[in-house]
């Protein structure tokens, strides 16, 4: 549905409804809606589409993300999502040691929304004043009380548990969506890594020839997950199901969302939504002033599809990046320009769309009135 689409997807629809920020954009000045934080490395999946193969195992510092909050503020700065990278609920700050409940606590009190993707981890349950709330064992339900919205991975029904830990969310506080991605798995057990890779193409070659790899196909295990899905919409109620192919391996895209098509008129099309989003270059690349994403390694991204590219080998890579965390305020102060040239950097890109349509805002084709209904968490852009 193109409702829940341009609500729960980063289209760039929304930023019709930023008057200010498009008219900025107009006259060559940035503003920042939407902060992105990859705020640790740490992940107790190891997912085979995961975008973020190679990690260093990085936190950032407690300090650095309160403070380049402070200065994107000065910008405009209305929301924040958590993501990773690593699972941003097991987020502790090197040092100084505060965890996931502190870094809402602190993002909340500068009077920002919060957005969180993880892909959850064993629930425990805890004493509330009138009730007994199931919450991912380190996070305090007043955590999730704070979070405009949460989206789980749905990424356990790959791994031995064989299951998503969903916490008991207050509806009337915070918006629960799901996501899955429609993914072969590739067991590779010389991958240094975590023992799966994403494509054929990452394999290595077998030290052994008789050590054994196996592959999970996803074509033979769409009736099952198809009740899977079923199962948590029906128990849980989302708001959403997004399901979306690998972006990884682009030559399966079309014939995948067909497929997960399919799984979606079967679960609730009134629930359930397929992201189609097949990569190419944008003529220019300006997400990253509206939507800026500060990594794990302290530098400031265009976006967090860079990963996606090719020549990116899984990771966040130099020739992506913007500015040290610290620099951020430049982006505002001088004008705007495509913070990379996507024709020789970005192949892989999925955000082309949203990066067409600030195109035409600054060059001036774009048509700026905003549409008369004003969707859902309008600040996440």
């Amino acid at each position: 549905m193109k409702e829940l689409v341009n609500t729960f997807t980063s289209t760039g629809s929304k930023f019709f409804h930023h008057q200010e920020a498009m008219m900025n954009l107009r006259n060559g000045k940035g503003q920042c809606v939407t902060g992105h934080i990859m705020c640790t490395d740490v992940c107790n999946h190891a997912c085979a589409f995961c975008s973020v193969h190679h990690r260093e195992g990085d936190v950032l510092p407690y300090n650095v993300i309160i403070s380049y909050l402070t200065t994107l503020k000065k910008f405009d700065l209305r929301s924040v999502i958590l993501s990773g990278g690593g699972n941003p609920i097991l987020y502790k700050s090197p040092n100084t040691g505060e965890n996931f409940n502190d870094l809402v606590a602190g993002i909340h009190d500068m009077g920002l929304e919060i957005g969180l993707i993880t892909n959850g981890m064993p629930l425990r349950e805890f004493q509330c004043e009138h009730t007994i709330r199931e919450s991912w064992g380190t996070v305090r339900p007043e955590t999730l009380d704070r979070i405009s919205w949460i989206r789980i991975s749905m990424a356990g029904l790959d791994h031995d548990e064989n299951e998503v830990f969903v916490p008991d969310v207050d509806p009337a506080k915070t918006t629960l969506g799901f996501s899955y991605v429609a993914h072969d798995i590739y067991d590779e057990p010389e991958d240094p890594a975590h023992g799966k890779v994403s494509t054929k193409a990452d394999l290595l070659p077998l030290w052994n020839e008789r050590q054994h790899r196996t592959t999970r196909w996803f074509d033979d295990r769409v009736h099952v997950l198809t009740d899977q899905i079923r199962h948590y919409v029906d128990t849980y109620h989302p708001r959403y199901v997004r399901l979306l192919p690998n972006c990884l391996e682009p030559s399966l895209i079309k014939e995948r969302c067909a497929t997960l098509q399919r799984m979606a008129d079967h679960i609730d099309p009134r629930v359930v939504f397929v992201q189609y989003k097949p990569p190419a270059p944008p003529r220019a690349c300006y997400l990253g002033y509206i939507h800026p994403v500060l990594n794990t390694d302290g530098f400031v991204y265009p976006c967090d599809s860079c990963v996606l590219n090719e020549k990116a080998g899984h990771r966040f890579n130099e020739p992506w990046r913007v500015c040290h965390w610290s620099e951020v305020g430049r982006l505002y102060t001088e004008p705007v320009r495509s913070l990379v040239d996507p024709k020789k950097l970005c192949p892989g890109c999925v955000f082309t769309a949203s990066n067409e349509l600030r195109a035409t805002v600054v060059d001036g084709t774009a048509d700026l009135t905003p549409p008369a209904e004003m969707p859902e968490h309008v600040n996440f852009v």
